[in-house]
């Protein structure tokens, strides 16, 4: 995604000629390779850690209600962009969880036609195989169904939380 935030901050520094080691060194990195790494993931994804972000707006003498209002154009198309992926069709299918951290994809038969029968085919797959699955009904929702078939939760994606399955460890 381009970003507004991270384009300006490189034409900034570009016209005061700095490089992004002199723009590091200037901000205060000792180890100005991590600095570099940082100061490019700014200016590539528009996204950094706070501190870094201040640094470069009283480095380059940035006026930060300027910043404040591309951070929000970023935002707004970062939205625009989620809605559109999340809003674009996809074929039903399934996702079992075979065991701890090692999931598969599992196609729904071409006969079933409609979302109660894709959900009846999930819970009987579940069911049989013993296993927690999800029925992947669109890119924005899911059904969580448990191995003895019930349905535990319908899950939706927004743009701050994926309902993908994952392994927690603690």
């Amino acid at each position: 995604m381009k970003s507004y935030l991270g384009s300006y901050l490189k034409g900034e520094r570009l016209k005061q000629k700095l490089n992004t080691a002199q723009l590091a060194e200037k901000i205060g990195y000792r180890n100005i390779n991590k600095g570099m790494r940082r100061i490019l993931d700014l200016e590539r994804e528009g996204e950094a850690h706070c501190e870094v972000l201040e640094k470069i707006i009283d480095a380059l003498e940035l006026d930060r209600t300027y910043i404040d209002q591309l951070i929000q154009e970023d935002k707004e198309q970062q939205r625009r962009e989620f809605e559109e992926w999340v809003n674009t069709p996809i074929d039903w299918h399934l996702i079992i969880r075979w065991m701890p951290a090692v999931y598969g994809e599992r196609e729904i038969p071409g006969n079933i036609k409609t979302e109660e029968e894709a959900i009846e085919y999930a819970k009987s797959v579940a069911g049989k195989l013993k296993l927690m699955v999800w029925l992947v009904l669109s890119r924005k929702e899911n059904l969580r169904i448990d191995a003895d078939g019930s349905i535990k939760s319908r899950n939706e994606v927004t743009l701050d939380s994926s309902w993908l399955p994952a392994t927690v460890v603690r």
